[in-house]
C-alpha cells in the first residue's frame, strides 16, 4: 500500500500511466552483446520510434554491464521505466551497474535527459566509464517549458562516483518549473569533486539557471556519504516541499541542504556526522549555516515568495549530529591551522560548525512578552547534539581526506579522497562499508524506537518491522509539520494524564470533516496496538498506528485529502479487543 503521508506529496509524481499493463523488455547487456556498447540506448530508442515508451519497462539483468554510449534522451510527458531484480548478498545478484563509454566521442553532459519522468529501481549508476575515467554527467529530469516534466522515482538505487557536472547541478539535475522527485532506498556514494570550489551534489538546480521549481522533494532511508553538498537551490529556485526521513549523511564537504529558503520541511529520524566539513572560519563570520539545517529569514532570500514568515512549516526532529574526534583535531592542528596559530592569525582557523546556527535555534525558541511561541509551525524536538554513533566501518579513507581538507584550508589545490573507488569501477557486491553503529542511545532514538539513519540499508531487520509502521509514522510527521503539535504526545505528555482502565475510542472530531480529523483513543495496559481506516468495502486505505504503547490515551490525525468523499471506518485493535467507529468525509 502507497504511504498516507504522501498521498498529497506523491500524488503529484504517480502518473495514471503506472496502473496500466506495461510490456517487459529484457534488455542485453555488454556480455551477452559479444562487447556490444550502448545495448540500453537501442531499446529505448526502439521504443520512442515505436511510440511505445511509456508503456514498456526496460528490464536489465544482475550483475549486468550496461554501456551507455551517448545521453539517452526522452520525449516531453513520456515515461522512461528501468528496474531490474532485488539485489541480493552475493557478487552474482549485484544491481546491475550503468556506465559511460570509454570513448570520447559522445556529449557525456547527460546520462538521461528527461523531459517527462524517470521511474528506477534496484540500479547501480557510475558517473564513470568502465576504463575508470570519472564523468561529470548528471541525470536531468524535466522541461522548463513543460509542466508535464520534471518526474522522477529512484528506488534503490546507488549513484556513485559523481563530481560536478557540466551544468554545475548534482548527480540528478532539477530542469522543471513543477518538479516532484522521490528518492527511496538510495545510495549516494562518492559523490564529492576533487576540486573544492565545484564540489558535488546529490539533488540541485543547474548554476545560475531562472524559472525552476521544486513542488516536493522526498528522501527516506537514504544515505549520503563523501560528498559535497545533498540538496541545493541556488538563485531564485527553490523547493515547496522538501523532506528527509530516516535518512544517514556522513562526510558532508559542506551544506547538507543548502539554501535556508524553506516554505515546508521536515527532516526526521535522521543521523548527521562530519557535516560540513570545512568547518566554520571565525574571521568570515560563516557560522551561518551549522551543520545540519538552516532556515533563513524571508527578508534575506533577494526574491519574493508567495508565503510568509508564519505560513511556513519546518520540523527537526528525532536526529543527531557529530563530528569525529579526528576531525576536530583536524581542524586545529594540521600543518596550515599551525602555521596560522603561529602568526597569531587563530580567527583563520577552521572550528567546527554547531548543530544549527543561533538564526535557526530562535525560530524554534523565541517567545513574545506573554510568553508564547512566535512561531509555532517550527519546530525541533528530540534532538542529540554530539552524540557520535561510531559507525562499524564507515567508508572513510582516513589520509587522504585529512590531506584534501588541509588543502582545502589551504592553498585550494586538487585531490580524489573517494573511498575504495576500484570497488567502484569493480562492481564489487555487496559494499564493504557498515554504517549500522554501537552507540544504543541512538539506536532506539527514532520515532518508534527504531535507530536513527538508513535503515534500509544498514539495519535490515529493524526495516522490515519499520515498514510495518510506516504509514503511521508518515502521518505523525505530516499531522506534526501542518499543525505545530505531535499528534502523538498531545495526549500523552499531559502531567495530569491517568491510566485508562479500559480501551476507549472516541468519535472522530470534528465529524463530518475536510480533509483531516483527529482520534482519540485509550490503552489500559502496555502491548501491542494498531489503529486503522477501512472504506465502506472493507479495504484498508491508511494505518494510523501498528506497534507497541504504553498505558495512557493517545490522539492520531486521519489526512483524507486524497480520499473520495464518503464513509470510512476506523478500528481499534489489541489482542482480543476490536472496536469500530465510522466517520464521514464531506469535501
Amino acid at each position: 500500500m502507497k504511504r498516507v503521508y504522501i498521498a498529497a506529496l506523491l500524488l503529484l509524481i504517480i502518473p495514471v500511466s503506472m496502473y496500466a499493463q506495461k510490456t517487459v523488455v529484457d534488455v542485453p547487456d555488454v556480455f551477452d552483446a559479444n562487447g556490444q556498447e550502448g545495448t540500453l540506448n537501442d531499446a529505448v530508442q526502439a521504443a520512442i520510434d515505436g511510440g511505445t515508451l511509456s508503456n514498456t519497462i526496460f528490464q536489465l539483468k544482475a550483475y549486468g554491464l550496461y554501456i551507455l554510449s551517448g545521453t539517452i534522451t526522452t520525449p516531453p510527458g513520456e515515461v522512461l521505466e528501468i528496474t531490474a531484480p532485488d539485489p541480493g548478498t552475493t557478487q552474482d545478484t549485484a544491481p546491475p551497474m550503468i556506465a559511460w563509454t570509454p570513448s570520447s566521442a559522445p556529449d557525456k553532459r547527460y546520462n538521461f535527459d528527461i523531459a517527462g519522468e524517470i521511474k528506477m529501481k534496484n540500479v547501480w549508476i557510475l558517473y564513470g566509464s568502465t576504463d575508470g575515467t570519472r564523468t561529470g554527467s548528471a541525470i536531468r529530469v524535466g522541461d522548463s517549458l513543460s509542466v508535464a516534466g520534471g518526474r522522477c522515482e529512484f528506488e534503490n538505487v546507488l549513484f556513485d562516483y559523481a563530481p560536478i557536472c557540466g551544468s554545475s547541478s548534482g548527480c540528478v539535475e532539477i530542469f522543471a518549473t513543477h518538479f516532484n522527485g522521490s528518492f527511496e532506498n538510495c545510495y549516494f556514494r562518492n559523490c564529492g569533486d576533487d576540486h573544492f570550489r565545484y564540489y558535488g551534489r546529490a539533488l540541485s538546480f543547474p548554476y545560475a539557471s531562472t524559472g525552476l521549481h521544486a513542488d516536493s522533494v522526498m528522501f527516506e532511508n537514504c544515505t549520503f556519504a563523501n560528498i559535497g553538498y545533498v540538496y541545493m537551490q541556488e538563485g531564485a529556485e527553490y523547493g515547496d516541499n522538501v523532506h528527509f526521513n530516516h535518512c544517514t549523511f556522513y562526510n558532508v564537504t559542506m551544506y547538507c541542504l543548502e539554501s535556508g529558503w524553506w516554505n515546508k520541511m521536515s527532516v526526521t529520524n535522521s543521523l548527521f556526522v562530519n557535516t560540513f566539513m570545512y568547518g566554520a572560519i571565525p574571521v568570515n563570520d560563516n557560522e551561518g549555516f551549522g551543520g545540519t539545517i538552516n532556515i533563513a529569514a524571508i527578508d534575506s532570500f533577494n526574491f519574493a515568495v508567495p508565503f510568509t514568515e508564519q505560513d511556513r512549516r519546518i520540523l527537526f526532529t528525532n536526529s543527531s549530529y557529530a563530528l569525529d574526534d579526528w576531525l576536530i583535531d583536524w581542524m586545529a592542528n594540521n600543518p596550515y591551522s599551525q602555521s596560522l596559530h603561529q602568526q597569531r592569525r587563530d580567527d583563520e582557523i577552521p572550528v567546527p560548525m554547531p548543530m544549527m546556527n543561533s538564526d535557526t535555534q530562535a525560530y524554534f525558541d523565541s517567545v513574545d512578552a506573554q510568553g508564547t511561541r512566535v512561531f509555532p509551525y517550527m519546530n525541533s524536538a528530540n534532538l542529540y547534539d554530539g552524540v557520535n554513533p561510531v559507525f562499524i566501518e564507515p567508508p572513510l579513507n582516513l589520509d587522504s581526506l585529512k590531506d584534501y581538507l588541509r588543502r582545502k584550508w589551504d592553498d585550494n589545490s586538487d585531490l580524489n579522497w573517494m573511498y575504495n573507488v576500484q570497488d567502484g569501477l569493480n562492481q564489487v557486491w555487496p559494499v564493504k562499508e557498515d554504517m549500522s553503529y554501537t552507540n544504543d542511545t541512538l539506536k532506539t532514538a527514532a520515532m518508534g524506537g527504531f535507530p536513527l539513519g538508513d535503515l534500509y540499508r544498514w539495519w535490515p531487520a529493524e526495516y522490515a518491522q519499520w515498514e510495518a509502521q510506516k504509514d503511521a509514522e508518515s502521518a505523525r510527521i505530516f499531522s506534526w509539520l501542518d499543525s505545530g503539535t505531535d499528534p502523538e504526545s498531545a495526549v500523552e505528555d499531559q502531567a495530569d494524564r491517568k491510566i485508562p482502565s479500559r480501551f476507549t475510542l472516541s468519535q472522530n472530531y470534528p465529524n463530518p470533516f475536510n480533509p483531516s480529523t483527529e482520534i482519540t483513543y485509550s490503552v489500559p495496559a502496555a502491548g501491542h496496538v494498531s489503529l486503522k481506516v477501512y472504506d465502506n468495502l472493507g479495504q484498508e486505505i491508511a494505518t494510523l498506528f501498528d506497534g507497541n504503547k504504553k498505558a495512557g490515551q493517545y490522539r492520531a490525525v486521519f489526512d483524507g485529502s486524497h480520499l473520495a468523499s464518503g464513509v470510512y471506518f476506523y478500528r481499534l485493535e489489541s489482542k482480543d479487543i476490536s472496536v469500530t467507529r465510522k466517520c464521514l468525509l464531506m469535501k
